[in-house]
């Protein structure tokens, strides 16, 4: 939420992990401390952190990889990423 508006959604199921911004939003819409609160409890849990990508989708796989996460396999379809830490969170 920012300034009482819906504009990412924040999805989880075990330790695979998905974000998206709603198209019409510009501007930051995940921080630091979001990054922090919503994947602290994963990584105590599992010890990393899994998401895939789109192979289409050039701008999501920049974003992953930026956050710290490394691709272990390619589809044809999606690109599977990995984390053990993420660069913009204190974990």
């Amino acid at each position: 939420m920012r300034s009482g508006q819906k504009v990412a959604f924040f999805m989880v199921k075990g330790n695979e992990i998905h974000c998206m911004r709603g198209e019409s939003h510009k501007g930051r819409w995940l921080t630091r401390q979001d990054l922090e609160r919503l994947t602290a409890p994963i990584f105590r849990e599992y010890g990393h952190l899994t998401t895939k990508v789109s192979s289409h989708n050039s701008a999501g796989q920049r974003f992953v990889r930026r956050l710290g996460f490394y691709a272990l396999s390619d589809d044809g379809t999606n690109i599977y990423f990995r984390a053990e830490r993420l660069n913009h969170a204190r974990l």
